[in-house]
């Protein structure tokens, strides 16, 4: 892995910060319309089927995603580019969002909410390409760090109103919010980054990006570490709302607790990437990261508190940890590639959708037979083995290693 990361130093680009900042102001918009349905979304399918257990919604979907996922590179080419292909997906959530917003909730519109997550989850791995063209490995830490930063403030804002406007307006409202936020982010897509580089790549292959990652054990073990985040992330998105909504908290109380539990990602995330770039790496605070968030998720199963400010400081101290691994993550993987290794960004991201499947799969049976309360500690078990994940990894040369490299 050494050998792979110190030849291509000095080849890769250097990092164009101005197109950086482009695709943070992006996410920011992004990240605030993305996350004013995502809080809601699982209440929204639990009301259709009248059930709790809204896992084979997210299985279907985020297996849809998965192999759209490998199908992308012909998509791109027939558009003409990925950035029209991000225009293009944009445009698919605003035209699914706009029907939403005019249609009773049933089966018809979990259908176009399922093609909404759709859209939305491959318009990101678009965007994610593109960041990493104007990236390069001695500032990955700082400028993902920056990236997440901007973004989760805009995914910070958005459950208090999300929150406030299901409680006033309904799904029906959620769902005009998306189309105008959207409508908003596609025209500012277009004027933005309508000169946006997008390399000009070899096919994206399944089976040989697997043989790539299985060839270098840093890629293999932060994949798993990625995998767990992700999971993390699905079972409380998907589950927290309803086991708040349980035990007697308003939509107002948990649109309070999610802004005041977002806001680890605003404060935390930037400086960790400039400490890992500048001085200590990823390796040691991810390994302290994963640790905290399985302690915390232990938590979240055991207790049934109605105290506000319990569960204020429990899901704060949660995603302390998953920013901690979210930016870390990011920073560690992207210090292993470059922007042409465009089968190892798409099969990275499969971590999501494959974990939404698995979280799915596992949770549907789960549900037959044990509270709610049991799929916080699968999280919990899943963030265990990641733990051993990072502590196999090679830890990354810092800034100054790089300088000295290229001199």
């Amino acid at each position: 892995m050494v050998r792979r990361r110190k030849r291509r130093i000095g080849r890769k680009q250097r990092a164009d910060f101005k197109g950086a900042h482009v695709v943070d102001a992006l996410g920011f918009v992004f990240g605030l319309v993305d996350s004013f349905f995502a809080y809601v979304l699982s209440s929204f399918f639990a009301e259709v089927i009248g059930s709790d257990n809204v896992g084979p919604f997210y299985l279907v979907t985020f297996a849809a995603v998965f192999a759209l996922l490998w199908s992308m590179k012909p998509l791109v080419r027939r558009i003409g580019g990925g950035v029209r292909t991000f225009y293009l997906l944009t445009l698919c959530a605003v035209f699914a969002s706009a029907l939403l917003s005019v249609l009773p909730v049933g089966w018809i519109s979990a259908m176009l909410a399922m093609l909404l997550l759709v859209a939305t989850n491959l318009a990101w791995v678009a965007l994610d390409v593109v960041l990493e063209e104007f990236s390069e490995d001695g500032v990955t830490g700082r400028v993902r760090g920056l990236h997440l930063t901007v973004m989760n403030a805009g995914i910070m804002l958005a459950p208090f109103f999300s929150t406030q406007v299901l409680q006033t307006f309904g799904f029906e409202g959620i769902f005009f919010g998306l189309t105008l936020g959207y409508s908003l982010l596609l025209a500012a897509s277009i004027v933005f980054l309508k000169n946006g580089r997008i390399p000009d790549t070899a096919d994206m292959e399944a089976r040989s990006a697997w043989r790539k990652m299985l060839r270098e054990p840093n890629l293999f073990h932060i994949y798993g570490v990625s995998f767990a985040l992700e999971f993390f992330y699905v079972i409380m998105i998907i589950y927290t709302p309803i086991h708040l909504r349980s035990i007697g908290f308003s939509w107002e109380d948990i649109g309070l607790l999610f802004t005041v539990m977002l806001l680890p990602f605003v404060l935390l995330q930037y400086p960790l990437g400039i400490l890992a770039d500048r001085r200590f790496g990823e390796k040691e605070f991810l390994v302290m990261s994963i640790g905290l968030s399985f302690a915390v998720t232990v938590a979240v199963g055991l207790f049934s508190s109605q105290s506000l400010f319990f569960w204020g400081v429990l899901l704060f101290l949660s995603r302390v940890g998953a920013a901690g691994i979210e930016v870390l993550r990011d920073a560690y993987f992207y210090k292993q590639i470059d922007g042409n290794d465009d089968d190892l960004i798409a099969f990275f991201r499969t971590a999501r959708p494959a974990a939404n499947i698995v979280g799915a799969l596992l949770a549907i049976p789960l549900l037959w037979f044990f509270p709610l309360q049991g799929v916080f500690f699968l999280a919990s078990a899943v963030l265990l083995a990641a733990f051993f994940s990072a502590f196999a990894l090679e830890d990354t040369p810092v800034e100054a290693d790089y300088a000295a490299r290229r001199s």
